[in-house]
């Protein structure tokens, strides 16, 4: 039996030679190295023979146990937290999240009173179609109780194949009864662009991700914001991930009008490249802000390094999360991948800022809360202070607004106008899917708005 395991091992090893070697990975392994690195597989066989046959647990030695923790042990040896192996499921959502699409219902959820609930159905998506509502609380999928369920979780039961089926049972408001629904699962599209209009002149859009459809979607809501008026334009790439690397450049060179854009540099001396702009931008000469924060990686910084270091905008917000390198994602037999840093890459003016980030022109902190601020939020939310607030104030004044900062006083609850005023603007949204901007909470943007309005005004004094 043993002889017919090292056989079969054997056969292994030379698949795998046979295959680095199709795929250009024989010059690392027969290069110079080629007997220590025989030596190493040899050893390697024998240790994974040793444990397969006399570990005292089978299940624990059973091979494919053995190979993945293997191939887990060499990504942990790299020391790089963006090289990972990519189960079946993790490689799914990876292309789920490149292309922006994915079997569903098209519905936004959140967490309710401990209860996954809809905070508003997608219009003409199978949800919408079966008469999902807002508020509409997710009670069980397919017969078990969501009762302490996270968004992710429910996510995962929620999407699949497109064609497919779900069971849900919805507890609404309105209606005594349990509702059960039997949807049919359809292609549901993510916004990675969203856009809107400040003050009649600033167009605003807000990039979630760099996926395959974002540079599309982001030209065509530039044109709209352009038709609408829009003479200045902020770009927001908070807490945006990043994502593709083609999508970012083709976003980038519709901004910019000429200068490299980003530069990557490989494992190979010769593995270099450099991405320049085009001429022609879709806003020439218009002003321009990016917003960014310690959650905009990646693709993200790639764009917010090409407009500062080719002065052609301002950035406004906090330093970013500091990701400069850039992955390969390979797929493996068996439906699984590996993705892989494959070069690190530099902002136009040569700098590598992975592990360091990029700076803002303007720093400008968020409203910060403390632990203590969420402390007395949560007991506001168990008195059901605010909604009893709103429900009591249809339309909302600031006299209303006094006298809730004095009753949440006097329940020692006190807490900075701005935090309130947000918290009453959630509840209002509680049903709905929630603006796209918050000129009163959001600081950040309040700034960026204030200084286009000033370029605005000096411009039409100076044409005056």
């Amino acid at each position: 039996m043993k002889k017919r395991e090292r056989l079969l091992w054997i056969a292994v090893v030379v698949f795998i030679i046979i295959i680095s070697t199709a795929s250009g990975l024989h010059h690392w392994i027969f290069a110079g190295n080629s007997n220590k690195t025989y030596e190493q597989l040899k050893l390697f066989n024998e240790v994974f023979n040793l444990i397969r046959t006399e570990y005292y647990d089978p299940k624990k030695a059973d091979p494919e146990n053995l190979i993945n923790g293997a191939i887990e042990g060499m990504i942990k040896a790299l020391d790089d937290p963006h090289t990972s192996f990519l189960n079946k499921e993790l490689f799914s959502e990876l292309q789920t999240d490149t292309k922006a699409e994915f079997g569903g219902l098209g519905i936004v959820i959140g967490i309710r009173d401990g209860w996954i609930t809809v905070i508003a159905p997608i219009d003409d998506t199978p949800a919408s179609r079966a008469g999902i509502k807002a508020g509409d609380k997710i009670i069980e999928i397919e017969g078990k109780s969501t009762k302490g369920y996270t968004t992710m979780d429910a996510v995962r039961l929620l999407r699949g194949k497109v064609g497919t089926k779900v069971n849900i049972t919805i507890k609404r408001e309105s209606v005594k009864e349990p509702l059960h629904f039997t949807i049919v699962r359809g292609l549901i599209k993510i916004e990675t662009v969203k856009s809107t209009m400040i003050d009649n002149h600033i167009g605003y859009i807000r990039i979630s991700q760099f996926s395959e459809p974002t540079p599309e979607a982001f030209m065509s809501q530039v044109l709209k914001l352009k038709e609408k008026g829009a003479d200045s334009f902020i770009i927001d790439l908070r807490n945006n991930p990043g994502g593709l690397l083609s999508s970012v450049i083709q976003i980038a060179d519709m901004v910019l009008d000429e200068g490299v854009i980003v530069s990557t540099r490989g494992r190979d001396p010769n593995d270099y490249h450099q991405y320049k702009a085009r001429k022609g931008s879709l806003i020439p000469g218009l002003p321009l802000i990016v917003m960014i924060n310690g959650g905009s990686a990646s693709a993200s910084e790639i764009f917010a390094g090409a407009i500062k270091d080719n002065h052609r905008g301002i950035l406004v917000g906090t330093k970013s999360y500091g990701k400069g390198s850039v992955q390969t994602v390979r797929q493996l037999p068996g439906g699984v991948g590996l993705r892989i840093t494959t070069a690190l890459y530099y902002t136009p003016s040569g700098k590598c800022i992975d592990k360091i980030g990029i700076e803002p022109d303007e720093v400008v902190k968020p409203v910060e809360i403390s632990d203590e601020d969420m402390k007395k939020i949560k007991k506001i939310e168990e008195k059901k202070i605010i909604r009893k607030f709103v429900d009591e104030h249809p339309v909302i004044t600031e006299k209303d607004y006094q006298e809730l900062y004095d009753l949440l006083k006097k329940e020692k609850l006190e807490l900075a106008p701005i935090i309130v005023r947000r918290l009453v603007k959630n509840e209002l949204e509680r049903n709905k899917i929630p603006s796209l901007i918050d000129l009163d909470y959001d600081v950040q943007l309040k700034h960026a708005v204030n200084m286009l309005n000033v370029v605005d005004t000096l411009i039409k004094k100076k044409a005056s």
